[in-house]
């Protein structure tokens, strides 16, 4: 079942004779924040000051850097005069070992075998791998 509609004319609201007051939306809306030209400026000063201490870092890196390869230039030839003793030390011993261990043999010419000469007769002296002188177990 359905309600018939009226055959009176609508009645619409309407504002009151001069109009509604005028409201201050300025009074009861805070601050928002800063504006955009001062947030721009405000990120690009810091994007700056990074790149700046970037910069900055990479510059004493660098120096640290070229100091450090300053100290290994100079110590290069006293640990380079330390490890050719260490070499010496065990090339002796190595030395002693195998003339221990070759005392009864001759070459195919028939002459007593020397400790330390090549069997290879290559003719230019190589230093033997540091690895042929370090014990078994290591």
């Amino acid at each position: 079942m359905s309600v018939r509609p009226s055959t009176a004319p609508p009645i619409q609201d309407m504002p009151p004779p001069g109009g509604y007051k005028k409201i201050d939306f300025g009074r009861y809306l805070p601050d928002r924040g800063p504006k955009g030209w001062q947030l721009w400026a405000g990120a690009t000063t810091l994007i700056l000051y990074g790149y700046y201490q970037i910069g900055q870092t990479n510059q004493r890196r660098i120096q640290q850097k070229m100091q450090e390869r300053k100290v290994k230039y100079a110590l290069l030839p006293l640990m380079q005069a330390e490890a050719d003793r260490e070499y010496m030390q065990r090339e002796l011993v190595n030395l002693r070992r195998e003339a221990e261990i070759m005392k009864g043999v001759v070459d195919e010419k028939g002459n007593a075998w020397v400790p330390g000469s090549s069997q290879y007769y290559g003719g230019q002296w190589m230093p033997r791998r540091i690895g042929h002188f370090m014990p078994k177990w290591h």
